[in-house]
């Protein structure tokens, strides 16, 4: 079993990704400023700092309050593998567009959302059932409706656990799209949206002409890979391998971006009113 992500990379090969805190990158940031742009971040690893136990992932309070400042200025997403609801209780109620369940979840309604919730707990009755002794208590199965993550970060032996996962995971009917991460792995029926769909249905609804999306997984390098070649699409952590156009070296250098954005806005702000 391939993660859809890794099979997309080892297609095209390694990218030529560069800094985005240079001088090249922080020029094209700039230019976001310059007509309506939506800015998109995923959660995990993004927003949040990595944790042992998914629940719990927190963002700090200058990541917090820099989020709400750049949302009352122009349009903002959170897109995640979480659900919805999960990410209403870790993000400030002044955000609009959360995205849960990778791009599956939104204020918009989907046609086909009564399938995919049946389709996942079907999932869920066969991998309880397919996981059993050691690997039923080391990989922690969980339901977010729309998707499954089988999370083994907290077992014993981590490649085992993922065998095990990976073993189970091919014996499900029917197959399930399976998307690979850090220490997780993911299932989504065959017909769901991507991150990218959801991101470009936003932009739209938004009338945004420039987006930038910020990541750091596999679920990620589905949008850094496809993305129009006018996006900014910023990978958290450099690794040669992304598709992404630029990389940020660590998780706490997103407050430094986000501040950064709103510097660029108030500056063009200013100009707006002297001109």
């Amino acid at each position: 079993m391939s993660p859809l992500g890794g099979t997309a990379r080892s297609a095209k090969g390694a990218s030529m990704i560069r800094p985005l805190l240079s001088a090249a990158g922080e020029a094209e940031l700039a230019t976001l400023a310059t007509a309506r742009s939506l800015y998109a971040f995923d959660f995990d690893g993004t927003l949040a700092p990595i944790v042992a136990s998914p629940d719990r992932a927190r963002i700090t309070a200058p990541m917090s309050r820099l989020l709400v400042a750049l949302a009352r200025q122009a349009p903002v997403a959170v897109i995640s593998g979480r659900s919805r609801s999960d990410l209403r209780m870790r993000l400030p109620s002044d955000l609009l567009h959360i995205i849960g369940n990778h791009g599956n979840e939104s204020e918009a309604e989907f046609a086909d959302e009564l399938e995919q919730r049946r389709l996942v707990a079907t999932w869920r009755r066969q991998l309880e059932t397919l996981l059993s002794g050691a690997a039923s208590r080391e990989i922690l199965i969980e339901d977010k409706g729309l998707s499954l993550s089988l999370h083994y970060r907290l077992a014993a032996d981590r490649d085992q656990a993922r065998s095990a996962a990976s073993k189970a995971i091919e014996q499900l009917t029917p197959a399930p799209l399976v998307i690979g991460g850090k220490m997780v792995i993911n299932l989504l029926p065959q017909t769901a949206r991507t991150k990218l769909e959801a991101l470009q249905e936003l932009a739209t609804r938004e009338h945004a002409r420039r987006v930038l999306f910020v990541g750091d997984d596999d679920t990620d390098e589905l949008v850094f890979e496809r993305a129009p070649p006018e996006w900014i699409t910023v990978r958290v952590a450099h690794w040669n391998g992304s598709r992404a156009r630029y990389f940020l070296h660590q998780q706490s250098n997103v407050t430094v971006l986000l501040d950064l954005l709103l510097r660029n806005l108030r500056l063009r702000a200013r100009q707006a009113v002297k001109g």
